[in-house]
């Protein structure tokens, strides 16, 4: 049976890039990982453990604060890997209760087979954001389009399946929520997306540019029901962790943005505590000279309220003045790391929407030739700004160990510089979306 590699070709090379990926991914879920703190909460859950340990950070603050340590100790051996071990111990689970109860039926197996069925629960996951990114832009079948989206997005998928992270679950059910037509399944989703991670909550604002007001109030009731049901399995214990998860990690993020500002996390309140505050990267701010000068809390909440609002300002003047459904949701998505508490690299698996949306001005339309340079050129001239885009992403591509090694990859995180790549992309939407 011979294949006609013309037709099947891209459909070829999207599975052959998919198993590479998953493969690869797959060998490392016996490691420690994100899914060992979710493993790890679940199984607290069932034998009535607390699920955070916030305290840990203040402690350790408070050692400086007080004169009980001095700075200049932390390279001491003893003094560094004590606060390393406090440090990292930091909220390592920081869902409500409702995520840890929803991942009970696999944190009773061993470790590798129940981080293996995750894995492979977020890799389907992904398929599904693909397939759901391409029939929103109108290239349902387009799969060789579908694979460059996967591979100018790799660093961040790379990580995120390294990190066996939670992040495709989401992406997936923003996807969904967005997609579907009925307001009572699109509720359904967003507020489970919502209650295992705050972010989605952004995509509470496209049923409102949509005009489908009954989303929201199904979903602020759905949500109320994912939070309250743990509580079927221990009512007592569900009601104190769902107090302990607001207090220990809700409120003090609203109260403190030096929660959580370390070397990786590329949020906007992230850069600005590593900037700003003192010891708010206990481990990582002497090594780069930081802060650069000493701000208060509220001074930095500040700058950060000015600067939120000259991000999101021109967003939504475009909006109301009108934009295309692809910038609606792009802009979201890029709002959903840049003002989200906490941004690893891995939670940049969010921009693979924005990415597809913009590859989607330069990408030939369907039914003419792909390798056609004159017409590549003509579209990399007409649409500058998705050009520029797809430039940064190939220099994030390219910003990463393997070609710039540990130190130099250490230091610009350390800058927030995927903070800066996004914003550039962000703004690049808005030319692009002008030009549509």
């Amino acid at each position: 049976m011979r294949i006609d590699l013309k037709k099947s070709g891209p459909l070829l090379v999207f599975i052959l890039f998919l198993a590479f990926l998953y493969a690869n991914g797959f060998s490392r879920t016996e490691l420690s990982s994100d899914f060992s703190d979710y493993y790890e909460a679940s199984r607290n859950f069932k034998q009535g453990k607390d699920l955070y340990s916030l305290d840990a950070l203040s402690e350790v603050v408070q050692e400086f604060e007080s004169g009980k340590l001095k700075l200049d100790q932390i390279f001491d051996p003893e003094v560094f890997f004590r606060i390393k071990a406090k440090v990292e111990n930091v909220g390592s689970y920081i869902y409500p209760p409702t995520f840890a109860f929803l991942l009970i039926p696999i944190s009773g197996l061993p470790f590798h087979i129940a981080s293996g069925i995750f894995f492979t629960i977020n890799f389907i996951a992904l398929i599904v954001s693909l397939l759901l990114i391409g029939k929103l832009l109108g290239r349902e079948k387009s799969f060789l389009f579908l694979s460059a989206v996967l591979l100018l997005s790799l660093r961040f998928v790379e990580n995120h399946q390294n990190n066996n992270q939670v992040g495709f679950l989401l992406l997936l059910l923003i996807l969904v929520s967005v997609s579907v037509q009925k307001d009572w399944l699109s509720g359904l989703v967003l507020s489970l997306a919502i209650v295992i991670k705050i972010t989605p909550a952004a995509f509470l604002f496209y049923f409102l540019y949509k005009k489908r007001p009954m989303v929201i109030v199904y979903t602020i009731v759905f949500a109320f029901g994912w939070i309250a049901l743990p509580a079927l399995y221990d009512l007592e214990f569900t009601w104190k962790m769902n107090q302990t998860w607001y207090d220990l990690v809700l409120d003090k993020y609203l109260k403190s943005p030096a929660l959580r500002a370390w070397k990786n996390n590329q949020s906007l309140n992230s850069t600005l505590s590593k900037y700003f505050l003192a010891y708010s990267d206990l481990l990582n701010q002497g090594r780069f000279g930081m802060p650069f000068t000493t701000l208060t809390v509220n001074q930095v909440k500040i700058i950060s309220g000015i600067l939120s609002l000259g991000i999101a300002g021109p967003y939504l003047y475009r909006v109301f003045k009108g934009a295309s459904e692809g910038f609606v949701l792009s802009g979201l998505f890029f709002f959903s790391v840049i003002f989200s508490g906490i941004s690893w690299i891995h939670a940049f698996v969010f921009l693979l929407f924005p990415t597809a949306f913009i590859l989607s001005k330069l990408w030939p339309e369907q039914g003419e030739p792909l390798l056609v340079w004159e017409k590549w050129k003509t579209n990399l001239i007409k649409y500058r700004s998705a050009t520029i885009f797809i430039s940064v992403s190939i220099l994030v591509l390219l910003l990463n160990r393997s070609f710039i090694g540990n130190i130099a990859e250490e230091a610009i995180l350390m800058f927030s510089f995927l903070l800066y790549t996004s914003l550039i992309q962000y703004m690049c939407t808005f030319y692009s979306d002008r030009t549509a």
